[in-house]
């Protein structure tokens, strides 16, 4: 919100004589959202559609009937200034949610979500969509064993398919930030994470399942419902390089 904008021209009043009508001189108001722009993750700008943002933070808090996610997207819309990026009004989003937890536990749900769609954006910004993708660009950088790519590459159809999304709703925030900061692997450079909760959690089943399909399988479903998790050893090196 640049106040200069609100001064702008000032000093170039006539001084010979008063305009009049449509011509006269007058203080433009301070930007309203409406009127900025944002940039998106691939660089180009928008403006900015404060309906979008209402609607994002509306559809992650389906179901959740303790959350007011209008008291979210309005502390979002209130964090925006001309020029800022869609990562940081959505990070915005998430801080705000998780902020509210200790005043209803459910918003540590929502921030979960959050972050989820987050992680998902930031990994298909990467042309990143399927687990096997994921695999086969970690096995490009060097991060990915042999042993692990081609385990996926003969089976990627059905490991793909075994894919639950919407499994990531089971986190509550903290767990999915541990998650999200510790264990996703990371481009070498760029430091964009290149899995998803679920890839992760595929990625861990392939690389204990003993290359058995079928255990594979069985054992994405325990991980995916967090019914069962390995060492932390294991979450961090499973199939890697």
């Amino acid at each position: 919100m640049n106040a200069s904008n609100a001064v702008a021209g000032a000093s170039a009043r006539p001084s010979v004589s008063e305009p009049s009508g449509e011509e006269a001189f007058a203080l433009t108001a301070p930007h309203s959202p409406t009127q900025m722009r944002v940039t998106k993750r691939n660089g180009s700008s928008e403006s900015v559609d404060l309906a979008k943002i209402v609607r994002a933070v509306t559809r992650s808090a389906e179901g959740l009937h303790a959350v007011d996610p209008m008291r979210v997207a309005l502390k979002t819309i209130g964090g925006i200034y001309d020029g800022a990026s869609t990562r940081e009004l959505d990070e915005l989003s998430i801080r705000t949610s998780a902020a509210l937890t200790a005043e209803e536990p459910e918003y540590g749900f929502l921030a979960a979500r959050l972050l989820g769609s987050y992680i998902d954006k930031e990994v298909s910004g990467q042309e990143i969509q399927s687990f096997s993708q994921s695999v086969a660009r970690g096995a490009e950088l060097g991060i990915i064993n042999a042993r692990l790519r081609d385990f996926v590459a003969l089976n990627a159809r059905k490991l793909n398919d075994a894919i639950d999304p919407l499994a990531t709703r089971r986190f509550e925030y903290f767990g999915l930030r541990t998650v999200y900061d510790r264990y996703l692997l990371r481009h070498p450079e760029q430091r964009k994470v290149i899995e998803t909760p679920q890839y992760f959690f595929m990625r861990v089943a392939c690389a204990l399942g003993g290359g058995q399909l079928g255990e594979t399988l069985e054992l994405y479903r325990l991980l995916s419902a967090l019914e069962y998790l390995p060492s932390s050893p294991s979450l961090f090196n499973a199939g890697t390089a």
